[in-house]
């Protein structure tokens, strides 16, 4: 069953479309990677899939009861929290759970009713589901993997750089166990020992992955299937990073020999013309051909939509 469904999706940024008519859907285990150049909407459909931003047209379906985590690029918000707590957080479902725990045994304690034992059992359930007794060693495991040691764990958030400060977002993102995980460049400021652990990590896990890094090798590594956004419109690619390389090189090739075509039979065309255009019993044909060959110079050539933008600037001479 799929975790989440984009349908149609058409965001605009400062009233200008930046994608539009996107789709796919991300069942168990797809870890599909974003491909395209800055500024083509990729961290913005991080955004869109965790429901921090609401696209124009279209809509997003998440399977109910799906959690969501979403690592980005921004740092922390509460630096007086520790790194433990921060991290821990993100799994405020089984804190609350463990706090209920605690609450009905002490309940139980003086006497348990049948309303009691009922709702203990409920909270043991859900205890379970989220991975048991366990689960703290599981978040420590995330810490360790990310190169966080127990010496760590009480120190406050402002007391870190930039750059641990974004592998204790990853931290909490990974940690929280989600059923759709959204990461945008989770390898920024990773050690090897820790990517390699972050590689091993996403594949093993049933979540649904969308994630956006310029890591070709993790890429590879890592990635089930591609989204290709280019010029506001989405391509869909089932397979690994190198697949999808191929196939958009063999694009290139295909497109290269259709423009070579189209312009064999232009001139093909405009030979005709200047051959017979005084002829009388051409002359009808040659008018025809006149016809056909303006009506592809206006339609242009044979191209693939592209995005031509680019960035321009430039300083004021120095006084």
């Amino acid at each position: 069953m799929a975790i989440a469904t984009a349908t149609s999706l058409d965001v605009y940024v400062g009233g200008k479309l930046l994608f539009g008519d996107v789709s796919f859907k991300l069942e168990p285990g797809d870890r599909m990677t974003l491909s395209g150049r800055n500024g083509a909407g990729k961290s913005t459909l991080l955004r869109v899939l965790s429901r921090e931003l609401t696209p124009e047209e279209g809509s997003i379906s998440i399977q109910r009861g799906a959690r969501v985590a979403l690592h980005d690029q921004r740092p922390p918000r509460d630096s007086d929290a520790k790194l433990g707590d921060y991290v821990f957080s993100g799994r405020g479902d089984m804190l609350e759970t463990e706090a209920e725990l605690a609450r009905l045994e002490g309940e139980m304690a003086g006497g348990a009713s049948e309303e009691t034992m009922n709702a203990y059992a409920v909270a043991q359930a859900r205890l379970e589901a989220g991975g048991g007794y366990r689960w703290r060693d599981e978040v420590l495991e995330v810490l360790r993997g990310l190169g966080f040691g127990p010496e760590h764990a009480d120190r406050a958030l402002k007391t870190f750089s930039g750059g641990e400060l974004t592998r204790a977002s990853l931290a909490r993102a990974l940690a929280a166990r989600p059923d759709l995980l959204l990461l945008d460049e989770p390898t920024n400021h990773l050690d090897i020992p820790s990517l390699e652990w972050l590689e091993r990590y996403l594949v093993g896990i049933d979540a649904a992955v969308v994630l956006v890094a310029h890591d070709r090798w993790f890429l590879e590594a890592v990635g089930t299937s591609v989204l290709e956004l280019e010029a506001q419109r989405a391509r869909f690619f089932a397979g690994p990073w190198h697949a999808w390389r191929q196939e958009q090189a063999a694009r290139q090739i295909a497109l290269g020999k259709a423009i070579d075509r189209q312009e064999a039979e232009l001139a093909r065309m405009e030979r005709f013309v200047e051959r017979f255009r005084y002829k009388a019993s051409k002359a009808k044909q040659a008018q025809s051909r006149v016809k056909q060959i303006d009506k592809k110079k206006k339609e242009g050539p044979v191209s693939e939509k592209r995005d031509k933008r680019h960035l321009r600037f430039s300083f004021k001479p120095p006084e």
